[in-house]
């Protein structure tokens, strides 16, 4: 059974340190602009080639993220970015969007697509279409299940064997409460302020508190994260290609920490199934409580979710009291030590009084879990019976004493901790500090070194993985030995002694063969340079895999006049032309379902159609195809555009495929979909209105009113299984 790739997310140099070391297969990480993470610490231009040299010295493959809309005056710049990206040799592309690929795909042919999760892609139909596009890899929808994921696997594989289109599912981290690339609810929020998450500057409007038209305020579209590390045999057996850890915004530890626990447990399971077999081997499969300990106390938005692997978790999937990191709990606060209270002990007098100096206070814990070190980052929180937190009070610990059996005096804290409120650990200092103490990841080498008396010793090195060997022959005649002989055992040492080289021969010198006649004199001096030529010679072709033979046809600083309009077209977006068919009331986009029903208007596709709207399509195409015929259909999703335009439908592209650029529009009229609807991000819009949010999980409730004051009104889709918030 083929083990699929562990990608680990990367915001900077020691994220990517950190990855590597800690057993990343691939990691993706982005530049300083058309990256939707553009608020991570990212790679400059002149950063980039040494942060993927880095990777590929140490057998880790380096996606970039160009996953942002594009507007037509920034596609040339895009464009050469992407060329310079591809000269680099960074392993592939992550994109959004659909113009933008088209150019890639067009002038920089060799270059990998990975269509962004941010294309909403969630059904097997939308498989070939996207191959069509360009893309050999899709992420598809977070909102997937395990039978959904494999579909789409087994998709991928059917429709080119030879060069399947490979899936990259998410296994841990931040989940988005819509499905991505449909949000509009941080632009619209911002009030032209442009934070979007389609260009990369989401204000994550989803983790604020909302309030319900009972006057009940909570957390009303904040997920837990996710976390798979349980679900491993499944999702390995189910065929997707790589498993992808979300957290370009979080720490290197954070990083660290992930990509090493899922490293383990890829490794125990491809064990377990070389020993037992599939089946047993997921029997067998455990995870350890210390591991799962770790991962929640790194961070955890009040514990983990499957997300919708096994179905709809409902108010499970929420984050409850908190959007943000909610540690480990450790107990209550029974007493609060500030200038109120007499201090009796001596021993805690200059503790107490120092914090009572600072303004602060010390906090006397019953502890279920007295797991608590000087330095450690703790967390009161009122307990109420609301879901809607009003205060938390925290700090790093600087003081702690057991003064009784589970209970601890900790400090210094600001005032506002009451007795009763509810302690947390929410950084743990060991545990941070263990996470970044790793060792320099190696590459197996095998060395064969041989020396006879009156010839050129050779040293004969290959690098495992790449499969690729140098043979160095020293200019020096072994010669008989003198005095002493050349001890085979102490050669070998000589030999793996690989330094900061990339490369190790592994435990107990395995890697190395040593063939040499007794009695022979080999200087030690000799054996270290043709150890150091043949690392530095491996070492070189492996920095040249992936760039060689790259030529790309854009000269990095730019494009001439006449190719860059050539490219872009005479003219840009319309945008008056789609504001006035917007505005056409003889074209009254309705509901497919309403539509089948009362045969008025022009039907359109959700576009999130996955669930009861894809299965009524399914079972009804043919009966479906004779009723549109006449008026064609809206269709919003990569999902359903292939299959009507070869049943001879006329095909209009909706809001849904976030057309952003001429590109985008030409990308789509190739294929043969006459575009109707722009994406809301150019803020064109038609009688629908402009629905903020399309989630899975239902919302329970009817109106939903920001921070703000603004008053978002809920309902659900036609088919009844989905939430729209407007």
């Amino acid at each position: 059974m083929k083990m699929p790739e562990l990608l680990a997310p990367v915001g900077g140099k020691p994220h990517l340190i950190a990855a590597v070391n800690n057993g990343a297969d691939a990691v993706y990480m982005g530049g300083m602009s058309f990256n939707a993470r553009i608020f991570a610490d990212n790679f400059s231009d002149e950063e980039l080639p040494d942060a993927i040299n880095y990777a590929h010295m140490h057998g880790v493959r380096v996606y970039m993220t160009l996953n942002t809309l594009v507007r037509d005056d920034e596609l040339v710049r895009a464009l050469e970015y992407a060329n310079y990206i591809y000269g680099t040799g960074v392993d592939g592309l992550i994109v959004q969007d659909i113009g933008l690929a088209r150019l890639i795909h067009r002038y920089i042919p060799g270059m990998p697509l990975h269509l962004s999760t941010q294309g909403t892609l969630y059904n097997p139909e939308a498989m070939q279409l996207a191959k069509e596009l360009g893309f050999s890899r899709v992420v598809p929808a977070r909102e997937l299940t395990l039978n959904e994921i494999k579909a789409l696997a087994d998709e991928g594989r059917r429709i080119s064997p030879d060069s399947p289109v490979d899936v990259e599912i998410f296994v841990h981290g931040a989940l988005c409460m819509c499905y991505s690339g449909q949000c509009q609810m941080s632009r619209v929020m911002g009030k032209g302020s442009g934070r979007t998450g389609n260009r990369g500057t989401c204000a994550q409007p989803c983790r604020q508190a909302y309030t319900d038209e009972n006057g009940h305020s909570y957390y009303a579209l904040s997920p837990k994260d996710l976390c798979h590390i349980n679900n491993i045999p499944d999702l390995v057996m189910s065929g997707a290609a790589s498993f992808k850890i979300e957290g370009r915004m979080k720490s290197p530890e954070y990083v660290a920490i992930v990509t090493r626990i899922y490293r383990k447990y890829l490794d125990r399971f491809e064990k377990l199934c070389r020993d037992f077999g599939p089946v047993e081997a997921k029997s067998r499969y455990k995870v350890d409580d210390v591991d799962m300990f770790e991962l929640r106390q790194i961070f955890n938005r009040g514990d983990f979710t499957d997300g919708y692997l096994y179905g709809d978790p409902g108010s499970e999937l929420l984050s409850g009291h908190s959007p943000k990191n909610q540690g480990i709990y450790l107990g209550r606060v029974i007493a609060v030590i500030d200038n109120e209270n007499k201090v009796t002990e001596r021993d805690e007098k200059s503790a107490v009084r120092g914090a009572l100096r600072r303004g602060k206070v010390l906090v006397c814990v019953a502890v279920d879990n007295s797991f608590v070190s000087s330095g450690d980052g703790l967390e009161f929180r009122h307990d109420n019976d609301d879901h809607f937190v009003n205060s938390a009070v925290g700090n790093v610990t600087t003081f702690i004493k057991e003064i009784g059996k589970d209970i601890i005096l900790v400090g210094d804290f600001d005032r506002g901790v009451e007795t009763g409120d509810l302690a947390y650990k929410v950084t743990d200092r060991a545990l941070m500090e263990r996470a970044m103490n790793t060792s320099d990841r190696k590459l197996n080498a095998t060395m064969l070194f041989t020396a006879r008396e009156g010839q050129y010793p050779t040293l004969v090195m290959t690098d495992v993985r790449a499969g690729e060997t140098v043979e160095i022959t020293a200019d020096h005649l072994v010669e008989k030995a003198r005095k002493a002989a050349t001890d085979p055992d102490r050669l070998a040492d000589n030999l793996s002694r690989l330094g900061e080289t990339p490369f190790t021969v592994g435990a107990g010198l395995t890697g190395i063969d040593i063939q040499i006649d007794d009695d022979i004199m080999m200087p030690v001096s000799i054996v270290n340079r043709m150890r150091r030529e043949a690392a530095d010679e491996l070492a070189e072709r492996r920095r040249n895999a992936v760039i060689r033979g790259r030529a790309p046809k854009l000269e990095r600083g730019g494009l001439d006049a006449a190719e860059s309009a050539e490219m872009l077209g005479a003219e840009t977006l319309d945008h008056e032309g789609f504001e006035a068919k917007a505005a056409d009331r003889s074209f009254r986009p309705v509901p497919l379902e309403e539509y089948m029903r009362k045969r008025e208007g022009i039907p359109y596709i959700l576009n999130v159609s996955k669930g009861r709207l894809d299965n009524y399509i399914r079972d009804n195409f043919d009966e479906i195809v004779c009723a549109v015929r006449e008026t064609g259909i809206l269709i919003g999703n990569l999902g359903w555009i292939r299959q009507f335009l070869d049943a001879g439908v006329k095909v209009y592209g909706d809001y849904g495929l976030n057309v952003y650029n001429e590109q985008a529009r030409r990308a789509f009229e190739e294929l043969g979909v006459q575009m109707y609807m722009l994406s809301h991000e150019t803020g064109i819009s038609d009688e629908r209105g402009i629905p903020l949010m399309i989630t899975e999980h239902e919302v329970q409730a009817k109106t939903l009113t920001d921070r703000k004051g603004q008053k978002h009104r809920v309902g659900r889709s036609e088919s009844g299984d989905k939430t729209l918030i407007y």
